[in-house]
């Protein structure tokens, strides 16, 4: 009995089926659970950072790519600016350097057409003289015969005659009376001649001059428009905003039903402009950008001002037409009556080809055919001033491009003398009204 008993256990020793929650193999079980899952988490948490880090570098590498865009941008636009206001400076320069030549030019032209006018009425009056010439010798002719005998043999050729002699006295009275005025007009016809001689040399003498002048005027015209379009390609050359905008004041220029649509339609350009950088500036202070309020402002009074100094009248006892943009005769004077009522500007009559310069410094609002006007120019010279020059044969300008006064812009169609003359119609407009030119020229 007590082998068997120390054989098998008692009920208080016997081993449980399952084992308890404070075992040793538990413990293990639930540590490793739990390490686990700090291993996952500990590696999405660097999975997430390192993707954070990831988006922050890409972002970083975005930022400073559009950064480095945007300076490249800006750089790219100061210096299209930059190349603009060289271009614009360079055009200037060469369009002051033409001033003289074209003035040159003009007064070689009118001396031109001076010259010619003289030799038409020279030419005019050995006609008339030539005329009255052969008149008096027609009459004269037939009387030479019997005026020479009567010189030679006055008595033998009366008493040739049979008629009594006091009849024979008075036809020598007569004859007498006669053969004096034959005298005279023999006298009349030799001052005649001398004065077609004169005339003759006369001729001679201003025939050469006027072809040394037109040879003198043909290298000036040359000179003239390698200058001018040296200029105007200058000006071309230009990719600036400022030429844009002339591309849209040309434009809307061009879809003008009449002159006056046309400088409206560019004084509303100006004026859009003008309100737009008032805007950007408004917009630039309220975020507290002075700089750039600053010159969106003064980028508004500088399109308010013009490009050009504006006008101020000729000084007292200018001669008048000294200022004029092309040498000839005005046919209309401003205010005179037409059909259309008071006239709204001057017409001038120049010589054939003559040179058009501009009456004053500013920029080229338009240069093209318009409507019926032909080619015609709008120069804003400032301060809302702009001349309207239209009926012109060619062109020496384009758009946008910035002219000195006295510069050429273009010249007037040839003209043989046949048809109707080819004149040129100037206009200065202050605003969206016509006033007079004539004190500004």
């Amino acid at each position: 009995m007590g082998l068997l008993a120390g054989l098998v256990p008692g009920p208080s020793h016997a081993a449980s089926p399952h084992p308890t929650q404070n075992s040793p193999h538990h413990h293990a079980s639930r540590h490793s659970s739990q390490g686990a899952a700090a291993d996952n988490a500990a590696a999405a948490a660097r999975r997430a950072v390192a993707q954070a880090r990831a988006a922050q570098q890409a972002l970083i590498a975005r930022q400073q790519l559009q950064a480095r865009d945007l300076a490249a941008r800006t750089a790219a636009r100061d210096a299209a600016r930059a190349q603009a206001r060289q271009d614009t400076a360079r055009a200037a320069a060469l369009s002051d350097a033409t001033v003289d030549a074209t003035a040159q030019l003009q007064q070689t032209e009118q001396q031109t057409a001076e010259l010619g006018d003289r030799i038409a009425a020279l030419r005019a009056e050995q006609t008339r003289l030539r005329t009255e010439l052969a008149r008096d010798s027609a009459s004269v002719t037939p009387m030479l015969p019997l005026a020479a005998r009567l010189a030679r043999y006055p008595a033998d050729t009366l008493l040739a005659a049979p008629v009594p002699p006091d009849r024979a006295i008075a036809g020598l009275l007569v004859i007498q009376g006669l053969s004096a005025q034959l005298e005279q007009r023999a006298g009349a016809i030799r001052a005649r001649h001398a004065v077609l001689a004169g005339l003759d040399a006369d001729l001679a003498r201003e025939g050469a001059r006027l072809s040394d002048l037109q040879q003198q005027q043909a290298a000036q015209r040359d000179s003239v428009a390698r200058a001018a379009e040296a200029a105007r390609q200058a000006q071309q050359r230009s990719n600036s905003a400022a030429t844009q905008a002339a591309r849209q004041v040309e434009d809307a220029t061009r879809r003008a039903s009449s002159l006056q649509d046309a400088v409206n339609r560019i004084e509303a350009l100006e004026k859009a402009a003008e309100d737009q950088l008032e805007q950007a500036a408004q917009a630039a202070a309220r975020a507290h950008r002075a700089d750039e309020a600053a010159a969106a402002r003064a980028r508004a009074a500088a399109i308010a001002q013009g490009p050009g100094p504006g006008l101020n009248a000729t000084p007292p006892g200018t001669p008048a037409g000294r200022g004029a943009p092309v040498p000839g005769t005005i046919v209309t004077a401003w205010g005179a009556a037409t059909e259309a009522g008071p006239a709204t500007g001057i017409t001038y009559a120049p010589p054939s080809g003559a040179a058009v310069r501009t009456p004053c410094a500013g920029q080229v609002d338009f240069a093209g055919a318009f409507r019926s006007y032909g080619q015609m120019v709008i120069l804003n010279c400032g301060r809302h001033y702009r001349f309207v020059m239209a009926g012109l044969g060619g062109l020496a300008v384009s758009t946008g491009q910035a002219l000195a006064r006295g510069a050429p812009v273009g010249r007037m169609p040839d003209w043989s003398g046949q048809g109707a003359r080819p004149t040129l119609f100037v206009q200065l407009r202050h605003g969206g009204g016509a006033v007079d030119p004539a004190p500004f020229l």
